[in-house]
């Protein structure tokens, strides 16, 4: 893995950074560099000034850098970069997993760790070991209906019966009446986060887990030649753990608010969706 895609993956972990790209991404023409603060910060003259000062110095210039942005320090102009997020290939898992297992940011080595399983019984196997242990919260996307499996169920239905919240998110309706009809207790929502879905030539996800918002699961497709396609892993155990971390910014609020995107409460609302 190149220099420059190592510090491409650490600068996309930082909020400050996504919330930037994000700012572009809304405005094509670019912003100034006083426009962007304004979007970043809050009213405050001492903040706004404060947050001009650490975009010029610090985080544009590391953007423009790898690409993510085009920083015209002359004209003070951001625009979006020629790298984008949304198509490159340093997204390997290879990269991804070495880098995330670099960051020790944990308090002992399993919450430095990011492990790896691979095949499609493996994952199954420590899912349901997850469900089993969930004490307060299970949030699961299935970006593929191919993983839907009817031994997991139980594993599901018991986490409820002692107070665990599940939410179950995937884009395939048939999916969803699936979850609806044997976790009726459960919140099921249609997710909006297009990176999950997008077409790209890097691995696709496969599915999201999280449990208690400290252990994750984040399933990879990876294809050979010939079409076939094999389930791997990348699982971080401990909240300070890098990808648990990385896999709660990437959710944002989505986590705190998922009852308002169900299909049972956008269904009540009087006006189509």
């Amino acid at each position: 893995m190149g220099i420059n895609d190592e510090e491409l993956i650490r600068l996309l972990t930082d909020a400050t950074n996504r919330k930037v790209l994000t700012a572009l991404n809304d405005c094509p023409r670019g912003l100034s560099v006083t426009e962007l603060a304004e979007r970043l910060a809050s009213a405050d003259e001492t903040e706004l000034d404060r947050t001009i000062v650490s975009l010029h110095h610090e985080y544009l210039p590391r953007l423009d850098e790898v690409g993510l942005v085009t920083y015209d320090r002359d004209e003070n102009i951001v625009t979006g970069g020629h790298r984008s997020t949304g198509d490159a290939d340093w997204m390997a898992v290879e990269a991804l997993d070495e880098l995330l297992s670099q960051f020790g940011t944990g308090d002992g080595p399993a919450e430095r760790t990011v492990g790896r399983l691979e095949g499609r019984e493996a994952v199954y196997d420590y899912c349901r070991d997850l469900a089993d242990s969930a004490d307060d919260e299970l949030f699961l996307i299935y970006a593929s209906a191919d993983l839907l499996d009817e031994a997991c169920l139980p594993c599901a239905e018991n986490a409820i019966e002692r107070g665990v919240e599940l939410h179950a998110g995937t884009k395939n309706r048939a999916a969803r009446e699936f979850f609806r009809e044997r976790l009726p207790e459960a919140t099921i929502w249609e997710p909006q986060m297009d990176w999950m879905y997008e077409r790209a030539n890097y691995p696709k996800v496969s599915r999201l887990i999280v449990a208690d918002r400290e252990t994750v699961v984040v399933g990879l497709w990876e294809e050979d030649a010939t079409g076939e396609k094999t389930e791997v892993a990348m699982i971080g155990e401990g909240r300070t753990n890098p990808l648990v971390v990385l896999t709660r910014e990437l959710l944002g609020p989505r986590l705190d608010h998922l009852d308002y995107q169900s299909d049972e409460f956008l269904g009540d609302l009087p006006f189509e969706t």
